[in-house]
């Protein structure tokens, strides 16, 4: 008989830690990072040389949510509930101390020697100089935007400008040099839609990105800042069917050369370009993604003979560490173990990598591995000792058919128990952003690692769940991440109700009793598969999806711009010339089919499905007469931040299976 008295409990999911946002100490010894704990987030330091872990921000403060090394010492400045706080001598020389109460800052970056600390306030840029130890405000002409994934402030390598994104009257938006002495933009450029970035190649060279026309161009391009700021188109990226969010290029060490990441052979690879000559080259290819995701750019070695970055050429839903001789073309694999390296951070020396790994049995850790590979060593420790490798379920692989003859893949956990006989109540995960990705096991990404977490939790409770990368999922080639374009809300959802059959065609799976879920894309593709697939689902449960995707992208071009124009360019553009393919997109139009019944979760502060969904969605449900519930939390972002929030919606999501799905323990379609 199944045994009722899980080995793993929720509130074992609930104490798994998550290590994030790793970066070496100026002088190389020490490896600070931000250890999430389900809003209890705290900035650590390990010692690299004894592996020793400390804790270095205030145990009694709040959530610790970004931080910047002195470039010239081991001094820490972090930003702890919205405070500024400074830590000399990391991390035991002194208590920290505050610098702000009260003002909510964000986005602080050290000046390349130290003098200054620039950061974001409302909107403006301040700087706070340790030496007299005063405030000082830019007067801009507009107010500083950040993409989620964006820097919105960069130094120059002297110190005497910062490059900045921001917003004029009007809702233009451009990228900005400011002179910090005289407080005065020296130069601006509009760039009309986000979704590029902008760095300092050397104290006078800047590079920043333009994305035009509805994500379908991309322009890089250079400025001088000699005599007289002259700028330099250097490549442009086309696609008919839209352009994903870039990666950051990187300047080589001595800023002759910038590494891109590019898909122009279908595939995501890296791609040379030589400053001085205009000539661009390949340096990586096949028929893999050399890249972790979207945030994870490749890294030059500090000697600049080397490029280290993540791939998936052993595996789609693998990745692991590689680095490439930019001369010569040599490949060199530096991990090995099943599962996801990425974000590898040289040493200052050269002499090892830190990077973040996870994998079927293991969580998200820091680990150190030679610059040449060899045994790796872990650095931290973030799941709890009740989570025996034992009790770990490790996914099965599974490929199935979808719509118009693609391949899908998907990772599929059953019990630790299968009894003879016995079918049990299953559920089909969506994961969220289009340009991710589930993976084999554990994911590098917080969102995703705890709904791994829960995932294992419902494993042992008696669930079988199959997680899968539909269409418009990266991993596969620009082909599949481009499979939704004009089909948004129908051949991504057909993949999800394709799931939905592959676990009905499992002799231990009661075909009556099998739900979807998934959150922000997840949830919309949840909701459309309830509505235009009626009948296919028992249950759906949505977490910040979108319910009317028109209102979204309305509310998104003003607020969320990357991902409106994202999703713009793969329904064609204009909603005049492709509106039944806008239409499709919208689970709303379809709500008077829906049969099955929904939950909901939403936060009323979130920033990138505003809360208006939900009421949209509540309001139809009621005058519709379905059965639904919906549940809200005030002040919780897109990914809730509290530990409080998600035991009560893991607890909600619980009783909801048992009431719709009933408990593993009931008895199945075949008695």
């Amino acid at each position: 008989m199944y045994d009722p008295a899980p080995p793993l409990t929720l509130e074992d999911v609930l104490r798994v830690k998550h290590p994030d946002a790793h970066r070496w100490s100026p002088a190389g010894r020490w490896l600070a990072f931000i250890w999430r704990d389900w809003g209890d987030d705290h900035l650590w330091l390990v010692d690299t040389a004894t592996g020793e872990v400390v804790q270095a921000s205030r145990a009694e403060g709040g959530r610790v949510t970004e931080y910047a090394w002195h470039p010239r010492g081991e001094t820490l400045a972090y930003v702890q509930d919205g405070d500024l706080w400074l830590l000399r001598k990391a991390p035991r020389g002194c208590t920290p101390q505050r610098v702000t109460e009260g003002v909510d800052v964000s986005h602080i970056c050290w000046a390349p020697d130290g003098h200054a600390l620039a950061c974001v306030r409302h909107g403006a840029v301040w700087l706070w100089l340790p030496e007299p130890g005063t405030v000082r405000r830019l007067a801009l002409p507009g107010r500083v935007v950040a993409d989620p994934h964006i820097p919105p402030l960069r130094w120059a390598a002297d110190g005497r400008a910062i490059a900045c994104a921001l917003e004029l009257p009007g809702g233009a938006r451009h990228v900005a040099v400011v002179d910090p002495a005289q407080g005065q933009v020296v130069w601006k450029a509009p760039v009309d839609e986000p979704g590029g970035h902008f760095l300092w190649i050397d104290a006078r060279r800047f590079y920043y990105a333009a994305t035009r026309e509805t994500a379908r161009r991309r322009e890089h391009y250079v400025v001088e800042f000699d005599a007289a700021p002259r700028r330099r188109l250097l490549h442009v990226e086309l696609d008919p069917k839209g352009l994903v969010m870039p990666v950051e290029p990187q300047p080589s060490p001595d800023a002759r050369s910038l590494v891109f990441v590019l898909r122009h052979t279908g595939w995501d690879h890296l791609f040379l370009f030589d400053l001085e000559s205009g000539w661009m080259r390949q340096v990586t290819g096949g028929a893999c993604e050399d890249l972790g995701h979207p945030q994870d750019a490749p890294q030059w070695s500090p000697d600049g003979r080397l490029v280290l970055f993540a791939s998936n050429r052993t595996d789609p839903g693998h990745r692991q560490l590689w680095t490439v001789d930019v001369q010569r073309g040599t490949l060199t694999r530096l991990t090995a173990e099943p599962g996801t390296a990425v974000e590898g951070r040289w040493a200052p020396d050269g002499s090892q990598i830190a990077y973040r790994c996870c994998g079927p049995r293991d969580a998200v850790d820091l680990w150190l591995v030679g610059a040449q590979g060899g045994t790796p060593r872990r650095l931290t420790t973030s799941l709890p000792e009740r989570w025996t490798r034992d009790k770990l379920i490790a996914p099965t692989h599974v490929t199935f058919a979808s719509a118009r003859g693609w391949t899908v893949h998907g990772y599929l956990y059953t019990p630790p128990r299968l009894e003879q006989g016995r079918r049990y109540p299953a559920l089909v995960w969506v994961h969220g952003d289009p340009m991710h990705q589930v993976h084999e096991g554990w994911h590098p990404l917080y969102s995703y690692a705890m709904v791994h977490a829960f995932t294992q939790y419902l494993a042992h409770r008696g669930y079988v769940t199959l997680a899968v990368n539909v269409r418009g999922s990266a991993g596969y080639g620009v082909a599949f991440e481009q499979g939704t374009y004009l089909a948004v809300g129908v051949d991504d959802v057909a993949d999800v109700v394709a799931a939905g059959q592959v676990l009905r065609s499992l002799p231990y799976v009661d075909a009556n009793r099998i739900g979807v879920w998934g959150i922000s894309r997840g949830g919309h593709l949840a909701l459309a598969a309830l509505t235009k697939h009626p009948g296919a689902f028992a249950l759906g449960i949505n977490v910040a999806g979108v319910w009317d995707a028109e209102a979204w992208l309305r509310w998104a071009r003003r607020h969320h711009r990357t991902a409106a124009g994202y999703v713009r360019a793969r329904l064609g553009g204009d909603e005049a010339a492709h509106g039944e393919v806008w239409r499709q997109a919208s689970p709303r139009h379809w709500v008077a089919q829906m049969q099955a019944p929904l939950v909901a979760f939403h936060g009323t502060r979130d920033e990138a499905v505003p809360f208006e969904q939900l009421d949209l969605l509540v309001a139809d449900c009621v005058a519709h007469g379905k059965r639904f519930e919906a549940h809200h939390y005030p002040g919780e972002s897109h990914v809730f931040s509290r530990r409080a929030t998600w035991a009560d919606v893991f607890r909600k999501i619980e009783r909801a299976l048992a009431r719709y799905l009933g408990t593993p323990a009931a008895s199945g379609a075949d008695g």
